[in-house]
């Protein structure tokens, strides 16, 4: 089992995403890793866990909370939650409430390997994520993104950012003048 990202709301309750390998806390394993969301109170107190996944790899790196509502990111190599998996690893948007309810799941990828790593929300509620993507040049190469999507989940533009070498997108940040990608 592995944490790969932590956030917080504004009664300090503690909401963590990740990967495991297992069952957590009565759950089901779908297959090889599972994506996995718990909440915990201020003090600590283990509130609910949701394990989801495929058949095949499903990993969460970024997670925020944003009003009432969790997003997730990271990558599937199935078909996520209904969504079909448009080949290799695909990035994935997954909304919760933060009452533990489930609300979409949106896929974004190509024949190629895609990875979502980072995820924030504006002040109007645009989505945008950061992650890295295999380049088609036969050298295994990456490169950064950044993706919009409203507040549905429905993609809007993607940039990337790349040069011969590689470039991978770690983190994002967002207000209503500017986006900052670090990587």
């Amino acid at each position: 089992d592995v944490g790969y990202g932590v956030a917080l709301d504004s009664s300090q309750n503690i909401y963590v995403t990740g990967t495991t390998y297992g069952a957590l806390d009565n759950n089901s394993n779908s297959g090889s890793s599972d994506i996995f969301l718990v909440k915990y109170n201020s003090s600590g107190v283990k509130q609910w866990t949701k394990q989801f996944g495929t058949s095949s790899e499903d990993v969460a790196y970024g997670i925020t909370r944003v009003s009432n509502n969790i997003y997730l990111t990271g990558y599937t190599k199935g078909n996520l939650n209904g969504q079909p998996n448009a080949g290799n690893s695909d990035i994935f948007l997954v909304k919760y409430y933060d009452n533990s309810t489930y609300q979409w799941t949106k896929l974004l990828g190509t024949s190629s390997a895609e990875v979502g790593r980072s995820v924030t929300v504006d002040s109007s509620n645009n989505v945008y994520l950061t992650g890295d993507n295999a380049t088609n040049d036969g050298q295994k190469t990456y490169d950064a993104f950044l993706t919009k999507s409203n507040s549905s989940g429905n993609y809007q533009w993607g940039k990337q950012m790349g040069t011969s070498s590689g470039e991978y997108g770690y983190g994002v940040v967002a207000n209503s003048t500017y986006i900052y990608v670090v990587g």
